[in-house]
């Protein structure tokens, strides 16, 4: 039965769209800085040879497929947040002053890092770690609640919600805190 979430259809284009989007994202990045000059007809051929290039990629294609999501709906957190505080008042001009502020910026990259982390981490996973392939003659270790399974998802939260991994985060905010807070200038 077809609901209004099924996208079962959309599953057909996970190729066109990593194709398009790296096609419109090396071709404005050479319009823009004009390495290979201004000339339309080569900045458009390296960017169809580039995004042909990424269809080779099955591992390329997952990971822009999990990583254009999450910067929608990014992109629309921040959209509503400045359509919130418009309708409460604020002008242009204080949000060409938050854009070029450099902790918004380093902001915004951080989030940007923390997505394509998870985007690798979730294509990637148990791949990445030369000791997860088992050879001949190992064997694993079957530990419940332990790193050492062959789940990368329960290995990452077995980590992260590990208490002394929870007590360290703890005291890294407190510390960041405090020295934002003891660095700030007085008025």
């Amino acid at each position: 039965m077809a609901t209004f979430l099924d996208v079962g259809l959309i599953q057909a284009f996970d190729l066109i769209f990593p194709f398009l989007l790296t096609f419109a994202i090396v071709f404005a990045i050479l319009q823009k800085t004009e390495v290979l000059g201004k000339s339309l007809g080569i900045n458009a051929t390296v960017a169809i040879a580039a995004a042909f290039m990424v269809l080779l990629s099955s591992t390329l294609i997952e990971v822009i497929n999990f990583m254009v999501p999450w910067f929608v709906v990014a992109i629309i957190f921040f959209v509503l947040l400045i359509l919130i505080f418009s309708m409460f008042g604020a002008k242009e001009a204080s949000f060409e002053a938050a854009i070029k502020d450099q902790k918004l910026q380093w902001a915004l990259i951080g989030v940007c890092i923390l997505i394509a982390i998870a985007a690798f981490g979730n294509v990637l996973g148990q791949q990445v770690l030369p000791f997860t392939q088992q050879g001949e003659g190992e064997r694993v270790i079957n530990a419940t609640g332990g790193v050492a399974t062959g789940s990368f998802e329960t290995n990452i939260y077995s980590t992260l919600f590990h208490p002394k991994v929870l007590g360290l985060i703890v005291l890294f905010a407190i510390a960041v805190f405090a020295i934002a807070f003891l660095s700030g200038t007085s008025n």
